[in-house]
């Protein structure tokens, strides 16, 4: 289809940040998929375009796993768009964890520092965690302050601000995507927008194209996030502190420790010094909210010493996995989905 761009209308400026990630247990064949029908034609997409700044974060234990794979290639289109100025990298945790739920000692062992921006985990923050962040720029939601604007200054770091609209048509829009029905939405001079990788080409296969259709957009340039700071981070309002949130439709970081079995699995964790035991997956997949897969989680357990406490964690998830309740929330939660459209 081709796409029709308003010409004549005035620039508007994106930086948009792509999160790769996948969890530490993840199964080799199920890495490679979306290596392969994902991350390489998006990346082999970007290598063919010019003219642009994209910001990625990729998580250190996701580059463990594409070592182990053989992904040469990726690793060479990565450094070919990073020295032709088209990607910046930044820093995160290297097995994704939830910030907030854990203590600074075990945050400091996988912050990894290096870059100027820093992308928290599902962009789940709160004040402590921001404080506890080297880095310059932090990505957060916009959720996370009461003003609305794409950059905010907070003592001497500057907030990049993830435009929530966007990012949850990106996520959550159930239809076929239209580059259009983005471009609609755009209003500021600078729009910043965070997403999972895996929405463009592993979720949703028409995505890639609709990214491809944006960035070819004459009216949408493209930059950087360290770009999007020196352009127009002096003029970002100050604000005094940011409140609890992240990306998710939740409260309180409560899609990863409301129910029973996630408090259970949180405190076998804190007597654990197996960082990859801490990824947000296993307490994702645990919630049930609707999202539930016991294989998975098993696989975290099995990463800490085995205990008493451990068995007995495995004992109560497979009873519960068999206990009718998971189909129950499944419908709870669809019927939620459906009212509310």
């Amino acid at each position: 289809m081709k796409v029709q761009f308003l010409l004549g209308a005035p620039m508007k400026y994106w930086t948009m940040l792509l999160h790769f990630y996948q969890p530490p247990t993840q199964e080799d064949n199920i890495t490679w998929n979306i290596l392969t029908f994902c991350y390489l034609p998006l990346l082999r997409m970007l290598d063919h375009k010019s003219g642009f700044g994209l910001t990625l974060n990729i998580t250190g234990c996701l580059s463990d796993q594409l070592k182990k794979i053989k992904a040469d290639e990726f690793f060479e289109l990565i450094e070919r768009l990073e020295i032709g100025g088209k990607i910046e990298l930044v820093d995160s945790m290297k097995y994704h964890p939830i910030m907030p739920l854990f203590s600074e000692d075990v945050l400091k062992r996988q912050i990894s520092t290096g870059a100027n921006t820093f992308f928290p985990p599902e962009l789940a923050i709160d004040q402590k965690t921001l404080d506890l962040i080297p880095n310059k720029y932090v990505f957060v939601d916009e959720t996370a302050l009461n003003a609305k604007t794409p950059i905010a200054k907070h003592k001497d770091k500057y907030l990049l601000v993830n435009n929530r609209q966007i990012c949850n048509l990106f996520r959550s829009y159930q239809g076929n995507l239209e580059a259009k029905m983005i471009t609609d939405l755009v209003t500021s001079d600078l729009t910043v927008v965070a997403n999972d990788v895996e929405l463009f080409g592993h979720h949703y296969t028409e995505r890639l194209q609709v990214l491809s259709d944006l960035l070819d957009n004459p009216n949408l340039k493209f930059i950087r996030s360290s770009e999007a700071i020196e352009k127009f981070g002096q003029d970002s309002p100050e604000v005094m502190g940011i409140k609890s949130s992240s990306w998710q439709e939740c409260s309180e970081f409560d899609l990863w420790n409301k129910n029973e079995l996630q408090i259970e699995y949180l405190e076998l964790l804190k007597t654990c010094d197996v960082d990859s035991a801490f990824s947000s997956c296993y307490l994702y997949w645990l919630s049930n909210w609707p999202w539930w897969h016991p294989g998975l989680v098993r696989s975290g357990v099995e990463l800490m010493p085995k205990t008493n406490a451990t068995e007995k964690f495995l004992e109560h998830m497979w009873v519960y996995h068999n206990s009718g309740q998971v189909e129950k929330n499944y419908e709870a939660f669809n019927k939620k989905v459906a009212d509310r459209s």
